[in-house]
């Protein structure tokens, strides 16, 4: 009887244990990164000597369930002369990006990339996820492809007339890994779209998705894993690196995927793809000098 109880209250206390941490690791998804902008503008934390880098948008960039692309890129050697802020905040849309530039436009950064769009898209590529969000039940205006254009428009807009930033917008990953699935041909649209409005302005376009399908047609694995499942993998996926701490690359392997984790979010190795995006998008405007109003996209 002693027996049976005290397995009972073992059960208990791992239970108890269990749940306390899973809320406390669940807590951190939304989470602002350390060096997110209004901590920059609160601590005055401008490092001298070295040119201040906004990348801005939604899961992607903030990099809690996503691999954050913006602090590896902070660590290259060849960004020791940069500071980076981290204003991407998960669930964003194009809107919710428009409606909080005010703290980016206050740090007055050098560079700015801005990559949001795939919960704009969700609505078509992944409606779970979209009715799952409740920022896109804030909004405004019914999501659509014109709707998002014009608000990524109206934010590179606002960024040319109220900073001296150079300008970068970066194509959104692919939607699963199969290039040729209806959700991907429905992104395809989104990144025309990126390319068109960069162009309008000037500003420069930094070719992510075009890496991504290059990298999977140099892996015969164009036809891989589509978004099929992919709020149950992503409900699957938090758990299992926030609760569980497994790796984004143990997630990504496990459902079947290169550069994804659930179908949406990305593993390493497509992380460390838009962080050479955005490494090379510094190099290349520091060497060549383009500045607002002059044309500075590139294809490398």
């Amino acid at each position: 009887m002693k027996l049976l109880f005290g397995g009972i209250l073992l059960l208990l206390v791992f239970a108890v244990t269990g749940i306390s941490k899973y809320h406390q690791r669940k807590s951190r998804l939304m989470q602002l990164p350390a060096n997110n902008p209004q901590a920059f503008i609160e601590k005055g934390s401008r490092q001298e000597g070295k040119k201040l880098v906004a990348v801005i948008g939604g899961d992607i960039v903030h990099g809690t369930i996503s691999y954050n692309f913006v602090d590896d890129a902070a660590r290259r050697r060849s960004c020791k002369d940069y500071q980076f802020i981290n204003a991407g905040v998960n669930g964003s849309t194009a809107y919710d990006v428009l409606q909080r530039l005010e703290d980016v436009i206050a740090c007055q950064p050098d560079f700015v990339v801005v990559l949001v769009g795939l919960n704009d898209a969700a609505v078509k590529i992944a409606p779970e996820f979209a009715r799952n969000n409740t920022k896109l039940a804030e909004q405004g205006e019914k999501p659509s492809l014109l709707v998002y254009e014009k608000n990524l428009s109206l934010i590179v807009s606002r960024l040319k007339v109220e900073t001296s930033s150079k300008i970068g917008l970066m194509s959104l990953p692919v939607a699963g890994e199969n290039l040729f699935s209806k959700e991907n041909v429905e992104l395809d649209q989104y990144n025309e779209g990126i390319k068109k409005i960069a162009a309008m302005h000037h500003v420069s376009y930094l070719p992510f998705n075009e890496k991504l399908k290059a990298y999977l047609k140099g892996k015969n694995q164009t036809r891989g894993r589509s978004l099929k499942n992919s709020w149950k993998l992503y409900k699957k996926s938090v758990i299992e690196h926030l609760v569980f701490g497994h790796s984004l690359d143990r997630i990504s392997f496990a459902n079947g995927y290169l550069l994804l984790t659930d179908g949406i979010h990305l593993n390493s190795t497509a992380g460390m793809i838009a962080a050479h995006q955005l490494e090379l998008f510094l190099k290349q405007n520091e060497h060549n000098g383009f500045a607002n109003g002059t044309k500075g996209s590139y294809t490398s």
